[in-house]
Order: structure tokens, then sequence, then C-alpha cells
């Protein structure tokens, strides 16, 4: 099983609704785990897969872990990293995007309206 983990810079209840806004944008299918984790049926360059996402506080942020629990058939050792890696990067872009850049645009609007 392939994985990949990423340190964010975020509070854990951020990383979690980014997992669900995403896999909402990519129109998944997703349930929770006995464990907690977010199970999804997700394409990525294509191929269907079945991923498993979950999120844990951390001293300096939140982990994010993706894991591939049910490859698509077929699919290379090489396709699975860069399907985890794939997934791992739109969680924190998405983060990224709503958190970093909309919120520096808000101060900056906020400065210019004084």
């Amino acid at each position: 099983m392939r994985q990949v983990k990423r340190l964010l810079p975020y509070v854990r209840r951020y990383v979690q609704m980014a997992v669900y806004d995403v896999l909402d944008a990519e129109g998944a299918e997703y349930w929770k785990n006995e464990s907690g984790a977010v199970v999804a049926r997700l394409s990525v360059y294509g191929n269907v897969s079945t991923f498993s996402l979950s999120a844990e506080i951390c001293d300096t942020g939140t982990g994010l872990t993706v894991s591939v629990s049910d490859p698509c058939p077929g699919l290379s050792a090489k396709g699975e990293e860069r399907a985890v890696t794939a997934v791992a990067d739109m969680v924190a872009q998405y983060l990224e995007n709503e958190l970093m850049i909309n919120r520096r645009c808000f101060v900056q609007d906020r400065h210019y309206a004084v």
C-alpha cells in the first residue's frame, strides 16, 4: 500500500474540511471508516482507485496521510505513488488557496478601505 504524509501548517479541523471539499469537487464517493479516516473512490489521472485520507494533530500543525488501499487494476507502483501524491497535493493546494491567498486579499482590502 503506497502512502504519503504531509505536515500542513493548519489546524486539524481545516484540513478535515479541505478533504471533504476536495472530494466533493472531484465528484468522489466517500465514507468514514471505523478508525475515522475518510475512504474515497476517486479518479486520478483517469484511473479510479480507493484512497484513505486521515488528519492527525502534530506539534507544528496537522499531519495529512493519504494512502491507496485499492489501486486501479494494472496501475504500476510509480503510478500509485503519483496518485497518492496528487491527492495530497490537491488538499494542500486547496488549503493554501482558501486560507493563505484569499486571506491575504481580505487583509489588503480591509487595509485599503481605511
